[in-house]
């Protein structure tokens, strides 16, 4: 008889990746009407304006906001769109996280970046949303992206 043979099994494993990136996609027609009543605005899948809105933010705790763009298309003399994002803790005023805006007219759809205030971080007890203004019907909302770091 041989000598007893040993098998060794290593397991091959990728190691979690931490602070792995992900990002939410709010669409025109995900956005809350703020003012429902007042029947000026539109809102469709394709782009939303002519109003004020806002929506949600699902965020894992813990995440930090990288970087958001919102998606304008302005046309004729006076288009106006605007995106906050805000963190609000119950009993408490919001605060304001990002903000950014635009008066392009040049009827292309273009993206715009939002300036981010402080360090972002989605803390536990808190909500989180985003407010778009729509200043007229020359000034359409195309949908924003959030981008984090877990």
């Amino acid at each position: 008889m041989g000598a007893p043979m040993a098998l060794i099994t290593v397991a091959l494993m990728a190691p979690p990746i931490a602070g792995a990136a992900g990002s939410i996609k709010i669409w025109p027609d995900q956005l809350i009407p703020t003012d429902p009543n007042t029947g000026d605005y539109w809102q469709s899948v394709h782009n939303a304006g002519n109003g004020n809105f806002h929506a949600p933010l699902k965020l894992p705790i813990g995440a930090r906001i990288t970087k958001v763009t919102y998606y304008h298309l302005g046309r004729s003399s006076e288009p106006s769109t605007f995106l906050n994002v805000y963190s609000k803790k119950m009993g408490a005023y919001a605060q304001p996280v990002g903000s950014g805006s635009s008066t392009d007219s040049t009827e292309t759809n273009i993206p715009v970046e939002v300036v981010l205030f402080g360090d972002g971080i989605i803390k536990a007890g808190y909500r989180y949303y985003i407010t778009v203004y729509s200043a007229n019907e020359d000034s359409y909302f195309w949908g924003v992206k959030i981008n984090y770091q877990a």
